[in-house]
């Protein structure tokens, strides 16, 4: 899987996949499918490790009762076949468990040594996706953002460059569309969206990422609205840089989506709930973006008020 993703499509890797990975990931998501279905929860609240007690476990042998969930027909196969696998697969299926279970505890060891006073949550399916999603594709390197991220830094860095130099010759468009987006910019998240609870000053994470999915869409209606204004162009310094910084954010909008969701149906306090559901890695592409639109913000101060940098 690592040399899949590190984008080695050998062969060999892809007979694997379809042989071992795949099938195996059919078992599990059956598994997990059970396990939300016998307790009653939300795909997003599944406890990971109670996959086990269908997969050798307790519950094992009512995996395949009736009623399944039904098959995705462009997936080829169906559910009598992965059945006709089971033995094979079953510890393929079991060990992609336990390998999250010990990458999320090497994960998550910042928070147990900052704060030991919230108990260490359940591994929940939805927070484990956003931990991968917000992740690396291999150990040891970059998070899978990082690359828009930084692409978008260095097209505001050339924006400054051209701006202090005098190369970049700024027309009324400019600064006009600079004045729209500022006042977001600045702003920070608003601590009424979603309403703190009693006894918390904020920012919440969630809010935080309201924020950016606010400044996503505020960035979007202005190149919308100055689309065929020059100064707003493409390959214009400012159009530039606001469309690789909207690349940037658009890959974090479902996952703060969800996450306003979940919010509304929140249990147990504040601490208890981020630390269940908003994964270390999450955090950082969180940070990652709140400094890029920092970046933004500080051109945007200086295109709508050009005597600070005269």
């Amino acid at each position: 899987m690592d040399a899949y993703e590190a984008g080695e499509h050998t062969p060999e890797a892809a007979a694997e996949r379809r042989r071992t990975w795949l099938p195996a990931s059919r078992l599990l998501a059956l598994a997990l499918w059970r396990a939300g279905r016998d307790a009653g929860l939300l795909v997003d609240d599944v406890p990971v490790q109670r996959a086990l007690w269908w997969l050798g476990g307790a519950r094992g042998g009512d995996l395949f009762a009736r009623p399944l969930p039904s098959w995705d027909p462009g997936v080829v196969g169906n559910w009598s076949r992965v059945q006709a696998q089971y033995m094979v697969m079953e510890d393929a299926a079991r060990d992609v468990v336990v390998w999250h279970t010990m990458a999320e505890s090497a994960e998550s060891r910042p928070f147990a040594d900052s704060d030991n006073t919230i108990p260490p949550p359940a591994m929940l399916l939805g927070t484990r996706c956003r931990a991968i999603a917000a992740g690396p594709y291999q150990d040891g390197k970059p998070p899978r953002w990082q690359t828009a991220v930084n692409f978008a830094s260095e097209r505001l860095a050339a924006a400054f460059v051209g701006l202090r130099s005098g190369l970049w010759r700024l027309d009324h468009d400019v600064r006009e569309a600079a004045g729209v987006l500022h006042p977001t910019l600045a702003a920070g998240p608003d601590l009424e969206s979603p309403p703190l609870p009693d006894g918390y000053s904020g920012p919440l994470w969630v809010q935080r990422l309201t924020h950016i999915e606010h400044v996503h869409t505020t960035i979007r209606s202005v190149l919308n609205h100055y689309d065929s204004k020059a100064g707003l162009a493409a390959q214009a310094p400012l159009g530039y840089a606001l469309r690789a910084t909207l690349a940037a954010l658009v890959d974090i909008l479902p996952t703060a989506q969800e996450l306003e969701r979940l919010w509304a149906h929140r249990g147990g306090t504040v601490g208890q709930w981020e630390r269940a559901r908003v994964p270390r890695a999450l955090r950082e592409h969180v940070v990652g973006l709140e400094e890029l639109v920092s970046e933004l913000c500080r051109l945007a101060d200086l295109l709508v008020e050009p005597d600070e940098w005269n």
